[in-house]
């Protein structure tokens, strides 16, 4: 064999080598990449969770507070030739309506980023997130059929001038709406909130 053949063979070997090296660092670089990528997604799918759960906690409170300010109402459509006693229903009514609208935005946000987490986060946080958001879900549900419920009655009170029958309901609907102190409403919130944060705490540490 010449020696013209023997450095022709040793180039292709080395150029064969080349390739496979070429190969390999390109899928080694782009298994880092994909890694990097789905460490950020779920950095920030996390993060994005956790802030939603936190401002979820603050407008459910901010919805129960006890006091309404007059500035609450100020946009409501008057009725003509609306009763004293009725506008006072109907004000406080608006205004708790509108209370939940932070809650309701809030609340498809996160709806969007749970599902990003079933996607993105190991099968227990994902099941972590799912309860929680549950929870305000339920949360948000027993709020706003309260206020519906209850200021529906006070309404007919107003019109009518008569006592509603079951007034121990009406006692805990109005606790539900205007719970100004911590109560098993409140904590179902605190709860979701830490079950939240503790299913999400690895992954934005």
């Amino acid at each position: 064999m010449k020696i013209t053949d023997i450095v022709a063979i040793i180039s292709d070997i080395i150029l064969a080598l080349s390739a496979v090296a070429a190969t390999l660092f390109a899928w080694l670089a782009l298994r880092t990449w994909k890694s990097e990528l789905t460490g950020k997604a779920k950095f920030e799918t996390a993060r994005s969770l956790m802030h939603l759960g936190f401002e979820l906690k603050a407008y459910f409170e901010a919805a129960r507070n006890p006091l309404t300010r007059s500035n609450e109402w100020i946009d409501r459509t008057r009725q003509e030739g609306e009763k004293k006693n009725v506008s006072e229903v109907l004000d406080l009514w608006h205004a708790r309506a509108n209370r939940l609208k932070p809650i309701v935005e809030s609340f498809n946000k996160i709806i969007e980023a749970k599902w990003e987490s079933e996607i993105l986060l190991n099968e227990v946080s994902a099941q972590k997130v799912k309860e929680a958001v549950q929870s305000y879900k339920e949360s948000y549900i027993d709020l706003s059929t309260a206020i519906s419920s209850y200021f529906d009655v006070r309404q007919d009170e107003a019109r009518t001038g008569e006592s509603y029958h079951d007034q121990k309901w009406l006692k805990e609907l109005n606790k539900t709406i205007f719970g100004g102190t911590p109560d098993d409403f409140s904590k179902k919130i605190d709860e979701a909130t830490e079950k939240l944060s503790s299913a999400l705490k690895q992954y934005v540490e």
